[in-house]
C-alpha cells in the first residue's frame, strides 16, 4: 500500500472546511472501483483547498500516483468536486 498526497486548489480561494472535507471522502469512497485499488483515504482542509490522502495498493509509486489521480480527476467532475482542481505543482 502507498501513500498518494493530491493538494486540491479552491477554485474561489475560499479555505477548504470539515463538511467539505467530508463530502469530498465520501465521493471518493463512492466512486472507487477495482482498478483504484483504494485501501483508504483522508482529506482535510487546508487554507486554500483542501489535502487528499490516498492510500493505494500498486506496485510502485508511479503507478499509485496514475490510480489516485484517475480516482480524483473523476470526482472533481462530480458535485462534492466541482469547488476544487489539482494544485499546478502536481505532475504526472
Amino acid at each position: 500500500m502507498l501513500l498518494v498526497r493530491l493538494p486540491l486548489l479552491s477554485h474561489s480561494g475560499a479555505p477548504g472546511t470539515e463538511s467539505g472535507a467530508s463530502l469530498l471522502q465520501d465521493a471518493l469512497w463512492a466512486h472507487a472501483g477495482p482498478q483504484h485499488a483504494l485501501e483508504h483515504v483522508r482529506v482535510r482542509p487546508l487554507p486554500t483547498g483542501m489535502n487528499v490522502a490516498l492510500f493505494v495498493r500498486a506496485e510502485n509509486d508511479a503507478l499509485a500516483r496514475e490510480k489516485a489521480c484517475g480516482l480524483l480527476t473523476t470526482v472533481l467532475g462530480t458535485g462534492a468536486g466541482r469547488a476544487y482542481h489539482l494544485s499546478p505543482l502536481i505532475t504526472y
